[in-house]
């Protein structure tokens, strides 16, 4: 049956098609947040797949709760400085950033997400001078490299009271070439990424001359920060929270830690 509606009638039925249509787009719409990041594999890097395995977690996580996710890669610093004003070049808005440790310092403009991955930060010198430690006492006088825009917790605390010092310069060939020289006398970095560079960045020559001891400097957890710029952060961060709770409710984290240790890395020691 066909029915023909007044002139009145139908613009009535097309007001109220308009306004279920904008409260259906605004209830259903996909939200986007941008991030940045740095170059730091196999966990991030704009050459990986997916951007790397912990920006992979980051957007699947988002990606349950309906919320796309953008990133852009820079240097650490300019990453920080971004998420930290919540804006960069042009005013584009900057949500925050990924992966960091949380510290009281960045307390004070992010709030932290609850860990995305966790690694082993340790020790790594030289074969033919080897760090062999079981206290922080025990690297009295040593000279030990790590990456700025990088936090030391304990290796700070150390240096403050004068049992070591904490030498930081901007990259990892820096620092491994300092490491090589005999100019430091270890390296503070995590396992994971410290294998995969040594293993994608040094000659096999240099590679074994490094050996690395497993006491633990300290366990990181990394997480997503989110800058206090944007009062909407709040909401993204329970979001991320809950997206982040099922993805290893569903077997998929795990998956994907799986991935990260299939990714290729040359033994050491």
């Amino acid at each position: 049956m066909i029915i023909k509606l007044s002139k009145c009638y139908f613009a009535l039925f097309c007001m109220l098609i308009g306004v279920l249509g904008l409260l259906s787009t605004s209830a259903f719409a996909v939200r986007n947040i941008n991030l940045t990041s740095g170059e730091w594999p196999p966990y991030l890097s704009i050459d990986l797949p997916k951007g790397g395995i912990a920006a992979q977690m980051v957007s699947e996580a988002f990606a349950l709760q309906g919320i796309n996710t953008y990133y852009g890669y820079y240097p650490w610093k300019r990453s920080f400085e971004y998420a930290r004003r919540g804006f960069g070049a042009a005013n584009f808005t900057w949500h925050g950033s990924l992966v960091w440790i949380e510290t009281k310092q960045r307390d004070q403009h992010f709030w932290f997400s609850d860990p995305i991955v966790s690694d082993k930060e340790i020790l790594f010198s030289l074969k033919s001078k080897p760090v062999n430690w079981q206290k922080i006492e025990d690297l009295g006088g040593l000279r030990i490299g790590g990456t700025l825009f990088s936090a030391y917790p304990n290796l700070e605390k150390a240096t403050k009271n004068n049992i070591i010092a904490l030498e930081k310069v901007g990259d990892y060939q820096s620092l491994f070439e300092r490491l090589l020289y005999k100019r430091i006398d270890a390296v503070a970095l995590t396992k994971t990424v410290a294998l995969h560079y040594m293993t994608h960045h040094l000659t096999d020559a240099e590679f074994h001359q490094i050996t690395y001891s497993e006491t633990l400097l300290e366990q990181r957890h990394y997480r997503l920060m989110l800058s206090k710029q944007h009062p909407e952060n709040q909401h993204y961060l329970l979001q991320f929270n809950r997206g982040l709770a099922k993805l290893k409710a569903s077997g998929r984290y795990a998956e994907l830690l799986l991935q990260l240790e299939s990714l290729s890395a040359k033994p050491l020691n």
